[in-house]
């Protein structure tokens, strides 16, 4: 597996163009050879592009606005330019809008506009790429939790997954069983460690979670490692949406750490 970074980790130094490309070549030095990124408004997608190439990052998808592409052909042809000028085939989607998230037909109407979507892409050499947090497994009672049906009622040809470790066992399901669901389907993970915070509370009970580093945290590292190379995961992308010691620090122990566990 490659081993890339979410740019969203280190948002708070991509201040300049200058600060950007000193921050990717520092990430690239570290052993990260590839980025799951996005624009900002200080830099066009020409010079994001150029920022990638020198730091000699790896662009493994480009974005696209669900809402955007669902609603006219407009966005799904800029999508699409995006991602080859990108050199990608994975045009990447977020978690879906509140209106879809809070019901069964709503899930089952999001998965078919998905498909509607994918298939557009679908004859550009293109595939959706959708990345859950933790909302998706919202219970639909029986059992039924909004991943299944997004899984199970998308294109599976077309439709692909980005799961995120943390994410999945904030939902209190299991990470290995879900990484298996996706077989083939998934291509990249986005990686970070899931603990418990010591003595935030007066109350046993009130127990709180936090963000932490590949393994520094309570997730089953190898058993989670073996579980992508089995079912077909080509990059472990690390996300850590804040990271208490600071995101270059952050990103130091879990590339070490990710390297320690034979990726």
């Amino acid at each position: 597996m490659k081993k890339g970074f979410q740019q969203f980790t280190v948002r708070d130094l991509l201040t300049s163009k200058a600060e950007t490309l000193s921050v990717f070549k520092k990430l690239r030095s570290l052993g990260y050879d590839s980025i799951h990124g996005y624009t900002l408004p200080i830099f066009t997608l020409a010079e994001y592009k150029e920022m990638t190439r020198e730091a000699g990052l790896e662009n493994i998808t480009s974005g696209g606005d669900f809402e955007a592409m669902r609603d006219g052909t407009a966005a799904i042809k800029q999508a699409v330019a995006d991602a080859k000028f990108l050199g990608t085939s994975l045009v990447g989607v977020g978690t879906l809008p509140k209106a879809y998230r809070e019901s069964e037909e709503g899930y089952r109407r999001y998965a078919a506009e998905i498909n509607r979507i994918a298939e557009a892409l679908k004859s550009e050499g293109l595939k959706i790429i959708y990345h859950p947090h933790a909302i998706e497994c919202f219970s639909l009672g029986g059992g039924l939790k909004g991943l299944d049906i997004m899984i199970n009622e998308t294109d599976h040809e077309a439709v692909l997954f980005c799961l995120d470790t943390h994410w999945l066992a904030c939902a209190g399901v299991s990470v290995i069983e879900y990484i298996r669901l996706v077989r083939g389907r998934m291509p990249v993970i986005h990686v970070k460690d899931y603990a418990i915070v010591k003595a935030a509370v007066d109350k046993v009970e009130e127990v709180h979670k936090q963000f932490a580093e590949v393994g520094e945290g309570n997730l089953n590292w190898p058993s989670i490692i073996a579980a992508c190379r089995e079912t077909g995961v080509e990059y472990a992308v690390v996300e850590q949406d804040y990271c208490a010691a600071g995101p270059l620090e952050s990103l130091t122990t879990s590339i070490t750490n990710l390297i320690a566990f034979g990726v």
